[in-house]
């Protein structure tokens, strides 16, 4: 039966695969005639005016992708409930911000009820294992504190789709290394779930690789913050995956998008206002290259997917 639906999936994603691969470019050419442009300004890593919001068709394809694995019974009506409801929240109020400029309220609302709406349906929360035995338990406080780590998730990874290509390859390289460990660990049918998820973001690098031809938006990268923190807790929780494996795998963005807030409230300086300070944006600005930066966290997130592999391989998880 998982061999079954191990060729259901993959042939099903690699027609969603085709699907946003075309979808892109159609959304691209709409862009351009309705003027849904992304201009640079003084703060923009960008210096030509490029079409936005193209990632939400790849938010649909990788509905679908769940939608697919809720139809063969390898996510559970929770799971999939708890990925496709606040992800489409977020991606909703994302879509309309690249349109509108929503004023920052009503998308932080939005994102504190994603991310109870995610807490409720996982709930009970896995631990977080310290030291062998010992484990912290997300209950009372810590749950408040799990609700506060997805919305930073959230909003950190739409800080650091700042320069072509970086969101869409950290995305697919960390569904690999995620799936690589599934599979690992016993849990092929998860990694399935994984690998095939990564498979509508392909569709969108293509269009988004440097220099990219269109730009992935708030709708897509909210939602890719939002989902790789809902995969943490579901893996975590099934004993998949550790969280803190999960923190390796996102490393580069988490620590990026953390240090650079931390800096610039210590500093003094406008931390809500958007800026140019992440050091992926400073390392573009001096290579002058997008896809040097893009390539070095390719290389950087392959590394770090091969060493957590050889680590749960060892039996050291």
């Amino acid at each position: 039966m998982i061999s079954n639906n191990f060729a259901i999936l993959l042939a099903s994603a690699i027609v969603i695969f085709g699907f946003t691969l075309w979808l892109t470019n159609v959304y691209r050419k709409h862009a351009i005639q309705k003027g849904i442009i992304d201009n640079p300004n003084h703060r923009s890593s960008h210096k030509t005016p490029t079409p936005t919001g193209g990632g939400i068709v790849t938010v649909c394809g990788i509905i679908a992708v769940w939608a697919i694995c809720y139809g063969l019974q390898m996510l559970s009506i929770k799971e999939f409930l708890a990925l496709t409801i606040p992800g489409s929240i977020i991606a909703a109020v994302g879509f309309f911000d690249d349109k509108h400029n929503l004023p920052r309220r009503i998308r932080f609302i939005a994102q504190i009820v994603s991310a109870c709406i995610t807490v409720s349906l996982i709930y009970p929360l896995p631990d977080i294992q310290i030291w062998q035995n010992i484990s912290i338990k997300l209950n009372g406080l810590g749950i408040i504190a799990v609700v506060i780590g997805i919305v930073w998730m959230t909003n950190l990874y739409n800080f650091m789709d700042g320069i072509d290509g970086i969101a869409g390859a950290e995305a697919v390289t960390v569904l690999a290394g995620a799936s690589l460990i599934c599979f690992i660990n016993g849990q092929v049918e998860l990694a399935a779930v994984l690998i095939a998820s990564s498979l509508p973001v392909y569709g969108f690098l293509y269009w988004n690789w440097p220099p990219a031809k269109i730009f992935m938006g708030d709708a897509c990268s909210t939602f890719l913050g939002m989902t790789f923190a809902t995969l943490a807790l579901i893996t975590s929780k099934s004993e998949a995956i550790n969280l803190w494996s999960w923190f390796i795998l996102l490393s580069l963005f988490i620590l990026d998008a953390t240090i650079t807030l931390l800096v610039r409230i210590a500093t003094g300086q406008k931390w809500r206002e958007a800026h140019r300070t992440h050091l992926y944006q400073k390392l573009s600005c001096r290579y002058q290259s997008h896809k040097k930066v893009t390539m070095a966290l390719i290389s950087i997130n392959c590394i770090c997917n091969v060493t957590i592999c050889t680590i749960f391989t060892l039996g050291l998880k």
